[in-house]
């Protein structure tokens, strides 16, 4: 969880942050978040932020005492109010909270000069896909700037490539819900759709609509779906598998951001836009291959990564780049992985019409872990069990060495933690959150 996030709420999740506050009040415990990342100037970045009702009235604490070094006002003012601060009612501890969403570009955590949408798309995609820094701000970047236009001429089109099982397909779920939050509305919906199942050159009616007559005429095709929303996130995953007929279909949506359809709607319009649509596709082709630099920049130099005290990662070697050396850098991955898009088979009059290929590098054994933990804590809810947080120790022992991916892992986690969940059926009535520690050979279930 991020501080930014108590920030940005709506109505709705704050509604819901009330009611997670008073149940633990209720029985006399505090709503906590264990590892909270804080805005950038924050000493130190990562700590417990808790929330506590106490007769009538709220309490917000941060332990260890936070100290604050940056140059916004509203956090300087709002951190030096202390670490515990205490708030007459509910709505005078959000109204604080959410008056520090003004100054959002200090609530990052790295960077200048880079739009709030930017900096808040990165965090919140951050938050859900683990180890994929670099993917996660290409695509936080090419997202704020699709957005940011008035009136777009085409949709924003990108390529997740990489080996299976790193993060691709979770990232481009996680797209539509972050778009949503961080806007503040509801304005975009997922369409999801497995292409490994569109390999007949027929299967593209699926997409556009079957002619009169055909089988399938009276079935809703995918793409008509931006009559319901105009902002329509259309996931497509394994786009290697699919028809090479199917990938002509995209040829005009992704240049002119139009198409026809099929059959009329009820004004008799027959033309679909998707301008204002997002079009994510996923495929484990590697397309990595480094061409020569095109001269924008110097070449790039491996950054030394150091784990701190406090369990952070920093890259020394890697500054903090503007948004044009950053367009600059994106441009010719861009142009890298086009060029091994198109020796794999793919036309290159479809090629040149993605706006963006953003590589998945596989993850590293820390980030490894942390998706087995995860993966732990959503077993768990499929129990009724609410784990608050996994031994890190555990995590790393639990995590498959050689599997083919984290996901064939799965099954061994259940097999192993079946029992373990099963043992604890009883805490699942009350509620209360969990930890998991111990070992393999002996694993167990204490509250948090």
């Amino acid at each position: 969880m991020e501080f930014y996030r108590f920030c940005i709420c709506t109505a709705e999740e704050y509604a819901t942050l009330r009611e997670c506050i008073d149940r633990c009040g209720a029985v006399g415990r505090s709503y906590e978040f264990g590892e909270c990342g804080m805005p950038a100037g924050c000493v130190p970045g990562r700590l417990r932020l808790g929330f506590w009702k106490c007769g009538g009235d709220y309490w917000l604490y941060m332990r260890p005492e936070v100290s604050y070094n940056g140059s916004s006002h509203a956090l300087r003012d709002f951190f030096a109010r202390g670490s515990t601060q205490r708030f007459r009612s509910f709505d005078a501890l959000t109204q604080r909270l959410s008056a520090l969403k003004t100054d959002t570009a200090a609530l990052g955590s790295a960077g200048g000069g880079m739009g709030a949408l930017f900096r808040r798309l990165q965090l919140e995609l951050g938050s859900q896909v683990l180890g994929q820094d670099r993917a996660v701000e290409a695509v936080a970047f090419k997202l704020s700037a699709h957005i940011c236009k008035r009136t777009p001429r085409r949709p924003l089109s990108l390529i997740f490539y990489g080996p299976s099982g790193v993060g691709k397909s979770e990232l481009g779920k996680s797209v539509h819900g972050s778009l949503n939050r961080c806007l503040g509305s509801e304005r975009y919906r997922l369409v999801w759709t497995e292409l490994n199942t569109f390999t007949e050159a027929h299967s593209v009616y699926r997409l556009t609509g079957a002619p009169p007559g055909y089988i399938g005429y009276d079935d809703a095709p995918v793409l008509e779906a931006v009559r319901e929303c105009p902002h329509t996130v259309f996931m497509f995953d394994e786009l290697d598998k699919a028809h090479p007929e199917v990938l002509k279909v995209f040829m005009s949506i992704l240049d002119e951001g139009r198409c026809t359809a099929r059959r009329a709607d009820e004004q008799l319009g027959r033309e679909l836009d998707f301008r204002r649509c997002v079009f994510l596709f996923t495929t484990n082709t590697d397309l990595s291959g480094r061409a020569r630099p095109l001269g924008f920049s110097a070449p790039e130099q491996d950054a030394d990564v150091v784990l701190t005290a406090g369990g952070a990662v920093r890259c020394e070697n890697t500054p903090a780049i503007s948004e044009q050396d950053l367009a600059l850098r994106l441009f010719q991955d861009d142009e890298c992985a086009r060029a091994e898009l198109a020796r794999s088979g793919v036309l290159r009059e479809i090629a040149g019409r993605f706006s963006g290929l953003i590589g998945f590098g596989q993850l590293s054994e820390q980030s490894r872990a942390d998706v087995t933990a995860r993966q732990i804590i959503s077993l768990g809810r499929e129990y009724g069990l609410q784990i608050a947080r996994v031994s890190p120790l555990l995590a790393q022992e639990l995590t498959p060495r050689q599997a083919l991916s984290l996901r064939s892992g799965v099954p061994v986690l259940e097999g192993l933690l079946g029992p373990v969940f099963l043992s604890a059926a009883p805490l699942a009535h009350s509620g209360a959150p969990l930890k998991l520690e111990g070992t393999v050979e002996s694993m167990q279930l204490l509250p948090a």
